[in-house]
C-alpha cells in the first residue's frame, strides 16, 4: 500500500492517532477487538512482581481490564482524553491522560510494560528512554497486535483483501505497515523471547458489528476527514456476501501477534 496519504509526505504519528481514535472514541470501546485472556497470565508470570503494570497507550482499556486481573495495579496512560473517557471503570486500574514518552510514572516503579495495538504510533528512541526510566530491572514488557481477519468464505476472503489493500490503500497512516510486518521492522529494546504461536482472537459477529469495527479503523478516519466514507460502499457489497443479508454471525479470526522480553537484568 502507498506509504501516504495524498498530499502527505511524513509520518502522522501519535498526535494525528489521538484525534482520529478520539473522534471514535464511544466506537473504540465498542468495537475495538480484546486479546487472548490465556497471554496476559503468561505475561504476569514473567514479571518480577504482580504489583504495578504499565499499561501504554492503553485506548479505552482494552488490555488494561485483563492485566487487572493479574496486578495489584494497572497504570493506563493514553494522549486521548476522548479515549480514556470511555474506558470501562476497575478498581485496579488508574487511567491517566500522559503520552507515551512522559508517562508521569517514577523512576523504577513497574514490574511489566505492556503496548497493546499502539507501539508504531511512538517506538523510537524518546520512548526507549522513558521504558528504561520507569522499569524495574527484569521488568517484562509485550507489544500485541493482530493481523488481518480470516474470514470464512472465499467471497468474503476476496472482498477484504480488495478493500483492505486497495480501496483503503491512499489512507493508510504509513505506520500501519508496521503492524503488518507484525512490529519486526522496529527495534526491540529488550531481551527478546520467542513470541506464543498458539493464540488467536475469535469473534462471532454479525455485519453491523462488523462494520462497527471497520469504522474505528485510522484509513477510515483519515477518509472521513477528506469527506470521503469508504464504508458506504463496503456497506452495499457485504450486504450481498454475508448470510441473511447481513443478519446472521459469522466466525472471524485475527491472528494474535506481537513481541516480548526483558527489560534490563535481574538485580
Amino acid at each position: 500500500m502507498p506509504a501516504n496519504a495524498p498530499g502527505e509526505s511524513t509520518s502522522p504519528g501519535a498526535p494525528a492517532a489521538s484525534r482520529w481514535f478520539g473522534a471514535v472514541a464511544g466506537d473504540y470501546a465498542r468495537y475495538r477487538l480484546t486479546y487472548p485472556e490465556p497471554f496476559f497470565a503468561r505475561f504476569a508470570a514473567r514479571c518480577p512482581q504482580r504489583d504495578r503494570v504499565w499499561d501504554c497507550g492503553c485506548g479505552s482499556g482494552q488490555a488494561s481490564l485483563a492485566l487487572a486481573r493479574h496486578f495489584s495495579e494497572v497504570i493506563a496512560t493514553d494522549a486521548s482524553a476522548e479515549q480514556l473517557a470511555a474506558a470501562a471503570v476497575q478498581e485496579r486500574v488508574h487511567y491517566r491522560c500522559a503520552s507515551a514518552t512522559a508517562s508521569g510514572l517514577e523512576p523504577a516503579s513497574v514490574s511489566g510494560v505492556m503496548v497493546a495495538a499502539a507501539v508504531h504510533w511512538f517506538a523510537g528512541p524518546a520512548f526507549e528512554a522513558e521504558l528504561h526510566r520507569v522499569a524495574r530491572p527484569g521488568a517484562a514488557m509485550a507489544w500485541i497486535g493482530y493481523l488481518p481477519v480470516h474470514m470464512p468464505s472465499a467471497a468474503l476472503r476476496a472482498w477484504f483483501e480488495t478493500f483492505y489493500s486497495d480501496t483503503l490503500a491512499p489512507w493508510w497512516p504509513p505506520e500501519r505497515r508496521l503492524v503488518d510486518n507484525a512490529y519486526q521492522d522496529l527495534t526491540f529494546p529488550a531481551e527478546e523471547w520467542p513470541f506464543p504461536d498458539d493464540l488467536a482472537i475469535e469473534r462471532h459477529w454479525d455485519l453491523a458489528t462488523f462494520l462497527g469495527h471497520l469504522g474505528t479503523w485510522s484509513a477510515v478516519q483519515r477518509a472521513r476527514e477528506q469527506g470521503v466514507d469508504p464504508l458506504v460502499e463496503a456497506e452495499r457489497d457485504l450486504w450481498a456476501l454475508w448470510p441473511q443479508n447481513g443478519a446472521a454471525p459469522i466466525d472471524l479470526t485475527w491472528p494474535f501477534m506481537g513481541r516480548w522480553g526483558r527489560i534490563g537484568s535481574v538485580a
